[in-house]
């Protein structure tokens, strides 16, 4: 009889064949024995080679082919198949070292009390554009807020006790369709049940990921849209510090405020010198981002820290603006909410997607408490 596997380790994937090989590759490289990890899977209705591939590496491949459903929901399906008591969620662009796993799954057992681990991002990555560059380093930078008191489940790393993951509801496959802050909101759940999740600093990943400055754009809008709108800024800012909206949104307000002032005065005041104005907004938006340049500096150099001074305002105006939509969506219209057709299935007590519907003493319960 085959002993029991200490590790599940989850990879969901959508279209992600060119990263896809050398992240299973990372993996089955662990420094640990191959018997006591079971590597699934879950492909969420990828149009490229991403299934074929896996099945090569992988011990289970889960193909999703309805339509495109979203990282929450394909990790959700993985875990309900693995067998370990411990779950590791690895994205498909993050390569893990030979100790990562290993040294994840010891901090565990060494802290009974810990029910999560995310690892930290290497300060290299792999695609050398400048975009790519400073993403990393933009998240290096809201990693050193971490404490062994929070940390993302969300993180392309990261480990949580299997009974912890299910009591928890597992990630919100209902609201969240796309990969944004799923991680985080399961965090904060976590937590608010009085449990605890830690980012490690010295456990890291590197990511293989290209970004383009479009695609960068269209993450920093949806996450700070998603955060402010359904978990709450203040909230979620207690949970994981170290997230990328809160990283930039730092300054952004600030930012946002003196760039009304110098508009307002520029309208109203016939004198007003708009090239002076716009040196004052400069240099205070530089002395309020020191510490980032100053580490950029530090890891790749001054004229790198330069080149990403325009890239890093632009970001944080857009973080700023995210936020903001976010604030006036949920105080006009609440909380986003499914489609019809997901809300109907919630309302006759599904549980998950596909629909799995609960015991009819758990249907009707629900119905009661309402």
């Amino acid at each position: 009889m085959l002993s029991r596997r200490i590790l599940s380790v989850i990879v969901a994937v959508h279209d992600d064949a060119p990263t896809l090989v050398p992240v299973l590759t990372a993996i089955l490289s662990s420094n640990l024995p191959r018997h006591d990890y079971e590597l699934i899977v879950v492909d969420d209705a990828s149009t490229d080679r991403s299934p074929e591939l896996a099945a090569r590496y992988a011990d289970t491949v889960i193909r999703l082919t309805d339509r495109v459903c979203g990282p929450a929901y394909a990790r959700n399906r993985g875990a309900e198949v693995a067998q370990a008591d411990v779950l590791a969620f690895v994205d498909s662009d993050a390569m893990v070292q030979p100790d990562t796993l290993q040294r994840m799954l010891k901090l565990l057992s060494e802290h009974p009390e810990l029910d999560a681990v995310s690892a930290a991002h290497n300060e290299t990555c792999q695609a050398q554009n400048l975009v790519s560059q400073y993403r990393t380093l933009l998240l290096r930078v809201g990693e050193k807020r971490e404490t062994r008191a929070n940390g993302s489940v969300g993180s392309p790393c990261a480990v949580v006790r299997r009974e912890r993951f299910l009591a928890a509801g597992m990630y919100d496959e209902w609201r969240f369709d796309t990969g944004a802050v799923e991680g985080m909101e399961f965090s904060l759940r976590l937590q608010e049940s009085g449990r605890s999740a830690s980012c490690s600093g010295d456990l890291r990943i590197t990511l293989l990921k290209r970004w383009t400055l479009r695609a960068f754009a269209n993450e920093i809008c949806r996450r700070s849209v998603l955060v402010a709108r359904s978990l709450g800024y203040q909230r979620a800012r207690r949970a994981v510090p170290g997230d990328v909206v809160f990283t930039l949104s730092r300054s952004a307000v600030p930012i946002l405020a003196a760039l009304f002032v110098a508009a307002f005065s520029a309208a109203f005041l016939p004198r007003f010198d708009l090239s002076f104005g716009l040196a004052i907004l400069l240099s205070g938006a530089l002395v309020l981002n020191l510490r980032e340049f100053a580490y950029f500096a530090a890891v790749r150099g001054p004229a790198f820290a330069i080149a990403v001074i325009p890239l890093h305002f632009f970001s944080q105006i857009l973080s700023g603006i995210g936020l903001c939509t976010g604030w006036i969506l949920r105080d006009t219209f609440g909380d986003g909410a499914p489609d019809a057709a997901t809300q109907a299935y919630a309302e006759v007590g599904v549980q998950s997607w596909p629909p799995v519907p609960r015991a009819p003493g758990d249907v009707a319960a629900g119905l009661n408490s309402d």
